[in-house]
């Protein structure tokens, strides 16, 4: 219940998160994959379902959400991925994504947490593997972070 409940809070975190900083973007495709990603400032969650999802709140930690499909015979399917990556500030300091995996029925997707000292706009660079021995597909995007105030 506790996961059907974030589910639904990430994703209306998210789309919150969009409305606020201008229109959600494209999945970005690689081969046969489509690879979603959104960020947010973790004060979207409320503090029980962040807890649950083992993700910090505080006003200066968002999140990074990745979800991963391949288009199958009866539409898209939900991907098992391995998924890694790093987050840069302006000064170009890297910090790495300690991404998470939460299934909810046939969703997967992962969730990550970093932390920003300041506003600024950060660089994401995400790899992921779909299948082992699989190519490792790059994911690069910029998000504008806004501490809460």
């Amino acid at each position: 219940m506790k996961r059907i409940l974030f589910a639904g809070l990430l994703m209306l975190a998210a789309a919150t998160a969009a409305a606020q900083s201008g229109p959600a973007q494209s999945p970005q495709r690689f081969d046969d994959l489509l690879i979603y990603h959104n960020t947010f400032n973790s004060s979207y969650l409320q503090p029980e379902i962040a807890a649950a999802a083992g993700l910090q709140r505080g006003p200066r930690q968002g999140v990074v959400n990745i979800a991963v499909q391949r288009n199958g015979a009866d539409g898209p399917e939900a991907v098992d991925a391995r998924v890694e990556g790093s987050v840069k500030n302006l000064l170009q300091q890297a910090t790495p994504l300690k991404f998470m995996r939460i299934q909810e029925q046939d969703a997967v997707y992962f969730v990550a947490n970093y932390s920003a000292g300041q506003r600024g706009l950060l660089q994401f660079e995400v790899r992921v593997q779909a299948d082992e021995g699989a190519p490792v597909h790059t994911l690069r995007f910029q998000q504008e972070f806004h501490p809460d105030e």
